[in-house]
This record gives structure tokens, C-alpha cells and sequence, in this order.
């Protein structure tokens, strides 16, 4: 790869480094400074606190327009690397200190058998293909109840021109007569490939991606083929209920973490099982909570894995769903260790029924999740891989992304209008620029009692509870808003503010034990 470097003309304070920018066909210039900044940060060039020089400086100096240098720091102080000061610059964030990435550059990748795939996978990846069913999931027979949590509007999909292009491949003779690659249609994994690394920056040669049904079954797959019986596998909590399932499923011994603004708490997570094999988290938009990991626990954790040789199970199931402005870059785009696991899914861009995932793996296990998908019955059928690959490559996929970002931060503020204007204090819901769901604390009423009663009227209302294991998370439930048209959003907070007497009127005639 080619490589160019830029030296800017530092301000008074600032120390003259290199910064090399790659040069990649199809990369926009304010992704490659982006990237240059944040390996400068990460390799120790740039030192927690140090001075940037300012956005107008760096262009003048690269004879490029000062807009692109403003949108790589946007998107570098939204991530957390750097922090501006009104009326002094741009910094280094301080919150950096102590976690120098150049000292997880310097280690290399382990060759400890643990971060081998699990026996039985070794085993099973060459025995004879299994017909066993998948992991069961969501019927998408229905329509989905009004707050349901991450459920795309499937109205809104174009089912036109996914239907023309169904067709076509379904008429094609190799989607009748050809055997499933391992890993999945190529034509598939070369278009997620180039999607995943310019949307989320994920790490992503088609090589190592393996075309699954969809997220759970992603995880089912991982915990298989990477986890032994009685591995520890931290989880956080309150978190993902079926996540914790796969993963017991799968034998491993799910270890509720605690979390707070900052994401999972890893100094916890060490004293309470400190020879955990796995990680499973979701940085980039914590369900049920919404948090969004921060950046120094991000580092924090990959630098876990890489020094006991885990894993880290990374679910990304919305955070294309970015309001505010351009999504945060994956964890696996930080990872230099080969520790991280990507799982994604289509099924939340576009519509359930798609029953299309995917899992970005580490090169030294992909031939083995791949060979475990396969004894595992967990591919895709041909055709619709196929035209999910036109789908991608074609770019009706990014379309849908872009026009559904609109219509989803729509459909949020309506929600947090609505529920204020009719509900006032009773429900506070806590709005975040990324997702298809937002927690709502309640004042006054349990939310299992809200819970119960608005089941009988239509409404899924999801008590925060129901997502802990250990925590007790409080008094909150979680509401979905996508897949709600507007007028529905109105008449679904009318129903819930009718509601809130009945379950009020029920408490107070509970007797007093």
C-alpha cells in the first residue's frame, strides 16, 4: 500500500510529527486524516494532553479545504481521541493517560492454545455435515406490538426491488444446484466487506467474514466454537436476555458484570471472574440501557483480552442508526490483538424476515466458525445471499440507511414530544443519538405494574428488570419507536398515559404487609 505523510506547521506548543496518511482507492481524504490522527494517537505520537495544531493550520499546510479537516476532528472528538477548548485548541484527551496503545502495539499476538477454537469445534469442523435446525428466533409472523424495542419499520423497506432481485437469482441455475461455500456466497462477503469498512470501520476482508441467519445465531455459533464447558464469559447487566442464553446454551458460565455511563465495568469484571475466556458487549449502543462505551474502556477491555488471551464478542445490531452525526467506529476497528469478534445483522437495517447475519472474525478462526456454521445447518440460502449482495453493491443499502436515519430521529423526538406533552413527569425518557429504542424512567409507578397493565391494552412496555441478572438496574421500562408510523407513536402514548390510573389505582389497592 502507498503510503503519503503529512507534517503540519505545529503552533508554538506543539512538537512536528508525521503523520501518514494511506493511500486507498475509494477512501475520501477525511477518512484517511482520520485515520492518521487516531494511529498517531493510538502508537503514542500524540501524548495524552498534547496540543493539536488547528484545523485551519493543518489545511493551509496540506493546501486542502479546512471543512475536511474539521469533519476528521468531529469525528475524532466524537469518539473520544481528542477534546476542544474554547478560546486555547485542540487536545489529546487527558482521559488517554495511562492506557498507551503503543504498549499493546508492542505485544504480539499470542500463540496461547486457549485463543484456538474450542475442542469440540476442532473436532467438529471435520466431521460430516449436520441437517440439525438452526437456532430458533423471532417469528416475524405479525405485526409488532406498539414500544416493541428494535424493530425496523418493514413497510418502509423497498420490497419491489428486492423481490426483482430475489427473482432473478432464485431463477439462476446455481441457486438450485450449487453447495453453500463454507463461509458464505463471496459476492456477499466482498459487498459486507466494503460496507462494514466504510460505515462502521471494521476491519473487514471477505475472508474473514461468515454469512450467518442473524445475530443470536451469530452468537450461538461463536460460543460453540470458541468456548469450552465452564468457561467464564462476562456479560453485562442489565443486558441482552438471549445473548446469556446462547451462551449457557452453549456451556459456558455467564457472568453478569455491572455497567455505568462508561460502559461495562472491567476492574469489576476481573475481581469477579478473573480467568474469563470471553467478553460479550455492545459498545456502540448498550441494550437495554443505551450507553455508548467510552473510549478509555474500550481500550480497557482490548487491552484484557490481549494480555489473558479472550475473546470479545462484539454486537453491533443498531448502531447504523446514528441521528446526531456519523456512527462511532466499531471496537474491532481498534483491535491490533486479533481478540475481537464482530457479530452484525441485517434483520434490524432492513426487515426480520430477511434472516440475514454475518460474523467478522479474527483470520486465525475464521476457517473454523466457518466449518462450525456449516455442521451447525446455519447458512443462508443461496439466493438471498445473492441478491443481498446486488442489494449492498448496488448501493440500495446505503439509500435505505441514510433515508430510514431520517425517518427513525423523526420518529424519537416525536416520542419524547409526545410522552412530555401527555405524560409529563410520570414517564422522563432519556433520549440518545443512536438506536431503535430509548429507557424511560418512571416516577411514581412500578414498572411491572405498567408493564402488566399496558400488555392488556396492546403495549410492550419492557421493565428495565427484565434485563438484569444480578443488578438492579431501576425503575424504568424500554420503549421502540421504529417501527411506529407517526399517528401511531400519538394514539400508542394516548393509550399508554390511559394507562398510568389503572396501574396507579391498582398499587394503592395492594394491602399494606
Amino acid at each position: 500500500m502507498e503510503q503519503s505523510t503529512i507534517v503540519p506547521r505545529p503552533p508554538a506548543t506543539f512538537s512536528p510529527l508525521v503523520i501518514p496518511l494511506a493511500q486507498e482507492s475509494g477512501r475520501p481524504l477525511r477518512w484517511r486524516l482520520h485515520q492518521g490522527f487516531r494511529a498517531a494517537i493510538l502508537n503514542g505520537q500524540f501524548e495524552p494532553g498534547a496540543r493539536l495544531p488547528s484545523t485551519r493550520t493543518l489545511a493551509n499546510s496540506l493546501g486542502i479545504s479546512r471543512s475536511t479537516v474539521v469533519e476528521a476532528f468531529d469525528q475524532l472528538a466524537a469518539e473520544g481521541f481528542i477534546e476542544r477548548r474554547i478560546g486555547s485548541g485542540t487536545y489529546v484527551s487527558p482521559q488517554l493517560s495511562g492506557l498507551g496503545a503503543g504498549g499493546r502495539a508492542e505485544r504480539p499476538p499470542s500463540a496461547d492454545p486457549r485463543r484456538r477454537p474450542a475442542r469440540r469445534m476442532r473436532l467438529a469442523s471435520a466431521a460430516p455435515t449436520s441437517l440439525s435446525e438452526t437456532f430458533a428466533g423471532r417469528s416475524a409472523a405479525g405485526r409488532p406490538m406498539a414500544f416493541t424495542p428494535c424493530e425496523p419499520d418493514a413497510e418502509l423497506f423497498p420490497h419491489r426491488l428486492w423481490a426483482r432481485m430475489l427473482a432473478r437469482h432464485a431463477r439462476a441455475p446455481m441457486s438450485w444446484s450449487a453447495s453453500p461455500a463454507p463461509a458464505g456466497l463471496l459476492d456477499l462477503r466482498q459487498a459486507l466487506a466494503a460496507h462494514l469498512t466504510l460505515s462502521r470501520g471494521v476491519t473487514a476482508d471477505p475472508d474473514r467474514i461468515i454469512v450467518v441467519s442473524g445475530a443470536r445465531q451469530a452468537i450461538f455459533l461463536c460460543a460453540h466454537a470458541l468456548l469450552d464447558p465452564g468457561d467464564d464469559v462476562w456479560c453485562e447487566d442489565p443486558g441482552y436476555p438471549e445473548a446469556r442464553t446462547a451462551l449457557a446454551f452453549a456451556g459456558a458460565n455467564v457472568v453478569p458484570v455491572p455497567i455505568d455511563d462508561g460502559g461495562i465495568d472491567v476492574n469489576a469484571a476481573e475481581r469477579l471472574a478473573p480467568r474469563a475466556r470471553a467478553a460479550y458487549v455492545m459498545p456502540s449502543h448498550q441494550l437495554p440501557t443505551g450507553i455508548v462505551m467510552r473510549l478509555r474502556r474500550r481500550l480497557q477491555l482490548l487491552d484484557w483480552a490481549a494480555r489473558n488471551d479472550a475473546w470479545i464478542l462484539e454486537d453491533d445490531y443498531d448502531s447504523e442508526f446514528c441521528y446526531d452525526n456519523r456512527p462511532l467506529t466499531a471496537l474491532q476497528g481498534l483491535d491490533d490483538h486479533q481478540s475481537v469478534v464482530y457479530i452484525g445483522t441485517l434483520n434490524k437495517i432492513t426487515f426480520p424476515g430477511l434472516g440475514l447475519g454475518y460474523v467478522v472474525a479474527p483470520a486465525a478462526i475464521a476457517d473454523a466458525l466457518a466449518s462450525a456454521a456449516v455442521t451447525m445447518s446455519l447458512s443462508v440460502p443461496l439466493a438471498v445471499q445473492a441478491a443481498a449482495a446486488d442489494f449492498i453493491s448496488e448501493g440500495h443499502l446505503a439509500q435505505h440507511i441514510t433515508r430510514m436515519r431520517g425517518v427513525y430521529g423523526e420518529r424519537q423526538r416525536l416520542l419524547i414530544d409526545e410522552l412530555d406533552r401527555q405524560l409529563g413527569d410520570a414517564i422522563r425518557p432519556e433520549p440518545i443519538s443512536v438506536g431503535m429504542h430509548v429507557l424511560a424512567a418512571l416516577h411514581g409507578i412500578s414498572a411491572q405494574e405498567i408493564a402488566a397493565r399496558g400488555a392488556a391494552r396492546g403495549l410492550d412496555l419492557r421493565p428495565l428488570s427484565g434485563y438484569a441478572e444480578t443488578s438492579i438496574p431501576g425503575n424504568a421500562i424500554v420503549l421502540g419507536y421504529t417501527h411506529l408510523p407517526q399517528e401511531r407513536i400519538r394514539s400508542a402514548v394516548r393509550v399508554l398515559a390511559q394507562t398510568l390510573p389503572d396501574a396507579h389505582a391498582a398499587a394503592s389497592q395492594r394491602p399494606i404487609t
